[in-house]
């Protein structure tokens, strides 16, 4: 007996699953639309790291992940968990992020000016057209990190790991600061 795609099937999961995506879609703008002018408050943002927090336990099953994308952020996020995060056009000028986790995490367009993070985890992070103009990323790891047209004037890099690929087409990276740097060139190791 031959195999028979069900194409009625397919169509109604397509469009549930379209339509799935223009509920999200419409629930983050609603979202982003209630947020006043200014930087998130001190509430707001605990909020949503500790829905983020669910969703990253839960597996997408609880909790929402985290969309902080175009929002203004003062403050510290020191510590943070915030893998897989939408931060893209963020406004995050002289935040604390020592320590945080952005693994994989959306900072494209991100304005990072000033910014500190130290041992942050950026492995995988997409950092397109950031700023990180000023920015302390001392022994962070930014492993696979994208960082294709980032502004990285006057940054430190002291310690962090970074891919020679990856920082090949960062804006304003100098040879000094490369060698202060942890440089992986990524050809295999002979381990």
């Amino acid at each position: 007996m031959a195999f028979k795609p069900n194409y009625r099937f397919e169509r109604r999961e397509r469009d549930r699953l379209k339509q799935e995506r223009k509920d999200e879609k419409l629930k983050r703008q609603q979202e982003r639309a209630s947020r006043p002018d200014g930087p998130l408050s001190t509430d707001q943002l605990k909020q949503i790291i500790d829905d983020h927090q669910a969703w990253l336990e839960s597996g997408g099953a609880t909790g929402t992940k985290a969309d902080l994308s175009r929002t203004e952020i003062e403050g510290t996020l020191r510590r943070a968990d915030l893998r897989e995060a939408d931060l893209s056009f963020a406004s995050l000028r002289g935040v604390d992020l020592d320590h945080v986790r952005l693994q994989r995490a959306n900072l494209r367009h991100a304005d990072l000016a000033g910014a500190s993070l130290w041992q942050a985890d950026l492995r995988d992070a997409d950092l397109r057209s950031a700023t990180l103009r000023g920015a302390k990323l001392d022994d962070a790891d930014l492993s696979g990190a994208d960082l294709h047209g980032a502004d990285c004037t006057e940054g430190s890099f002291r310690g962090a790991r970074l891919n020679v690929a990856d920082a090949r087409h960062a804006l304003g990276l100098t040879a000094a600061q490369l060698e202060q740097a942890l440089l992986d060139d990524g050809a295999p190791s002979s381990d």
